[in-house]
C-alpha cells in the first residue's frame, strides 16, 4: 500500500482552494485520515481506493481498468449539461466526463472527510479539483447543499441536470447519499418551477423594465404608514362581501388587486390603492375604464408600460427580478415587495405588511373555482369574453373552456355539499400565502366564502415597528444615463466562449452582476430554441444581443 504523501495532499489542497469554499478545505485539513481505506493497483496499473467494512474489501472502482470503466459510464450520457457526482473516489469517472466535454458545470458531493483526506494524500487529483467547472462539497449540511445548488445551477445555461453516483461509494453510505439525493430532488422541483416562469416571461420582464425607466423617474407623494388593511382578490366570493366592504371604516386602508378593481368600482367602492404585478399585456384590461383621480397604483417595475400610461399615480416597486434589483441599486432605491407567491394577492399582503398593517382582512381569495366559477362578476374576464363571443362560441362556452383548459383540474366537495375545482398552481398559491402569513408580524383574517379555506394565522411576533412610508428614494442618475451605461456594460461583456463553465467562472463580480440581470431572458431564448438544442455560449450571445436591441429601442423615447 502506498504511504501518504503530504506533497500530494498539499498540491490537491492548493488545487481545491481555487474553486471550492474555505469551509471545505478547513474540514479536510482538520480531518484525521481514515483507517478503513487502503490502496492497491488495478490490473491496468491505476491506483484504486479499497474500503474495509466488516472484514470485506470493497473497491471503489474496477479492479481491472478503472479508467476504462469511467469512460464507459461517461459514454452513457450523451448531452452536455449540469452534473452532480455522488462520491469522489479516485476521480476516474469524473475525469472521463471532463475529457469528453459533457460537463458545462457540476458539483461533487462526498461524505466522511477523513476518507476523502486519505484519498487526497495518496492520489493526485489536481486535474479535477482545479477545474473551474466543478464545485466540491464535503460532509455538507442540507443548507450548504441548497445554497451551492441554487447559486450554481442555471437551467437557462446548463440545461438538463444529471446525477451520476459512484455506486460502490453510495452503497457503502446509503443514508447520507440518499439524503443528498432527496434534497437535490426537492431543489430541482423548485428551480424547475422558477425556470418555467422565466422561460415564459423572461423577455417581457426585460422589455417592460427598460421601457418603464422613463416613467419611474418621476416623483410621487409618500403613502403610509397604516395600521389596518383590507385586501380584495377577485374570486367569486368577493360578491358576498360587497356590503361589508362598503361599510369599512375610513381608517382601514383598502387595497384592491388589479383583477378586483372593476368589481369594487362597479359597486361604487373606491379603494385607497390598487396593486398590479402581471407583466402580460392583458393586464391593461383592468385599467381600461376611467379611474378615480389620483388613485395610487402600486406596480412592479416589470408591469407593461401601457398600464403605467393608463394610470396617473404610479408607485413602482422592485420585485425579485435580478434586473429590478440592479435598477434599485444603480438607478433608484425602489421599495421591495415580495412577489414570490406568483399571484397578486400574495403581493398585496406583502405591500400591506410593508406599510405597517398589524391586521389584514382578506376578501375574495377563493384560490379555487367554487361551483365552477372563476372570477367575481364585474372583473375583466366578463367584458373580455363578451367581445369574443359568437353564435358558435357563446360566453358560457368561453368560460367553460377557460376553466377546463387546466389539465390538473380536481373537483372536491366539503361537508355542506358545496363543490369547487382546484389546480396545482392554486394549491401552491395557498401554501405560499399561508407561509408568508406565518412569518409576518401581522394577523391575517381571511373572510371565507365558498372557496378553499385559508388558515387564520396570528402574527409570528407582535408588530413593534410603526410601518414604513412607501416612497422611492432619490434617483442616483437620470434614467437615460442609467440605460446608456447599462447598455455599455452588456456590450463590454464580449462574446461568451466555450466551455461556458470556465467563462462564467472567470467573470469579475461586476460582470457576473450584469449577466444575472440577463439570465431570465436567456431562459426565454433557450425555450424558443429548444428544438435546436443550442450550445450555452450561443444562448448567452443571443441574449446579450437581444437585450442590447431592447435598450436601444427604449432609448428612442428620450
Amino acid at each position: 500500500m502506498p504511504l501518504a504523501d503530504y506533497t500530494i495532499f498539499e498540491r490537491n489542497m492548493l488545487a481545491l482552494s481555487t474553486s471550492t469554499s474555505y469551509l471545505v478545505t478547513k474540514r479536510l485539513r482538520e480531518a484525521v485520515s481514515s483507517e478503513n481505506l487502503s490502496f492497491e493497483p488495478a490490473r491496468s496499473g491505476a491506483l484504486i481506493p479499497i474500503l474495509s467494512r466488516g472484514g470485506r474489501q470493497i473497491g471503489l472502482h474496477s479492479r481491472f481498468d478503472p479508467e476504462e470503466e469511467g469512460r464507459r459510464i461517461a459514454q452513457g450520457f450523451s448531452q452536455r449539461g449540469f452534473y452532480i457526482f455522488l462520491g469522489l473516489g479516485a476521480g476516474y469517472g469524473i475525469q472521463a466526463f471532463l475529457q469528453n466535454d459533457r460537463i458545462s458545470r457540476g458539483i461533487i458531493i462526498d461524505f466522511d472527510a477523513g476518507l476523502i483526506r486519505s484519498i487526497l494524500e495518496t492520489i493526485d487529483l489536481t486535474h479535477i479539483l482545479a477545474d473551474k467547472r466543478l464545485e466540491f462539497l464535503v460532509d455538507p449540511t442540507e443548507a450548504e447543499l441548497q445554497a451551492l445548488f441554487v447559486s450554481t445551477y442555471i437551467p437557462s445555461l446548463y440545461g438538463n441536470l444529471s446525477v451520476v453516483p459512484l455506486r460502490s461509494r453510495v452503497d457503502d453510505s446509503n443514508d447520507v447519499f440518499q439524503g443528498a439525493a432527496d434534497c437535490i430532488k426537492r431543489l430541482m422541483e423548485a428551480v424547475s418551477d422558477d425556470y418555467s416562469v422565466q422561460a415564459f416571461f423572461g423577455k417581457r420582464w426585460f422589455t417592460n423594465i427598460v421601457r418603464n425607466m422613463k416613467k419611474a423617474d418621476g416623483n410621487t407623494p409618500p403613502i403610509g404608514p397604516i395600521h389596518r388593511a383590507a385586501i380584495t382578490a377577485a374570486g367569486p366570493s368577493l360578491e358576498l362581501f360587497v356590503e361589508e366592504l362598503r361599510a369599512l371604516p375610513p381608517e382601514v386602508f383598502l387595497i384592491a388587486t388589479d383583477t378586483s378593481l372593476n368589481v369594487l368600482l362597479g359597486h361604487g367602492i373606491v379603494p385607497h390603492a390598487v396593486i398590479t404585478i402581471d407583466c402580460q399585456h392583458i393586464s391593461y384590461f383592468h385599467f381600461m375604464k376611467k379611474l378615480p383621480p389620483k388613485l395610487p397604483v402600486f406596480m412592479d417595475l416589470a408591469t407593461p408600460p401601457t398600464v403605467a400610461r393608463l394610470t396617473g399615480s404610479n408607485y413602482f416597486f422592485s420585485s425579485g427580478h435580478p434586473l429590478a434589483r440592479y435598477v434599485a441599486s444603480r438607478f433608484r432605491a425602489f421599495p421591495c415587495i415580495d412577489t414570490s407567491g406568483g399571484n397578486v394577492t400574495h403581493a398585496a399582503i406583502s405591500l400591506a405588511d410593508y406599510l405597517g398593517a398589524a391586521t389584514i382582512d382578506l376578501y375574495g381569495a377563493d384560490l379555487s373555482y367554487p361551483f365552477g366559477k372563476a372570477y367575481a362578476r364585474g372583473s375583466y374576464v366578463y367584458p373580455y369574453f363578451d367581445l369574443r363571443q359568437s353564435r358558435l362560441k357563446p360566453v358560457e362556452s368561453l368560460f367553460s373552456h377557460f376553466l377546463f383548459r387546466n389539465q390538473s383540474l380536481t373537483r372536491e366537495h366539503d361537508a355542506s355539499g358545496r363543490f369547487r375545482y382546484i389546480t396545482k398552481p392554486l394549491v401552491a398559491y395557498r401554501e405560499r400565502l399561508e407561509r408568508l402569513a406565518s412569518q409576518g408580524n401581522f394577523q391575517l383574517i381571511p373572510h371565507s366564502g365558498n372557496g378553499i379555506m385559508i388558515k387564520a394565522l396570528p402574527p409570528a411576533q407582535p408588530r413593534k415597528d410603526q410601518g414604513r412610508m412607501f416612497a422611492a428614494g432619490k434617483t442616483f442618475q437620470p434614467a437615460r444615463q442609467f440605460l446608456e451605461e447599462y447598455r455599455q456594460a452588456i456590450d463590454e461583456l464580449g462574446q461568451p466562449v466555450r466551455p461556458v463553465g470556465y467563462y462564467m467562472g472567470n467573470l469579475s463580480a461586476r460582470e457576473r452582476d450584469i449577466w444575472m440581470t440577463l439570465l431570465p431572458t436567456a431562459a426565454a431564448i433557450r425555450r424558443e430554441l429548444a428544438d435546436k438544442d443550442p450550445e450555452p455560449e450561443k444562448i448567452l450571445e443571443l441574449t446579450r444581443q437581444w437585450c442590447i436591441s431592447r435598450i436601444d429601442e427604449a432609448l428612442k423615447a428620450y
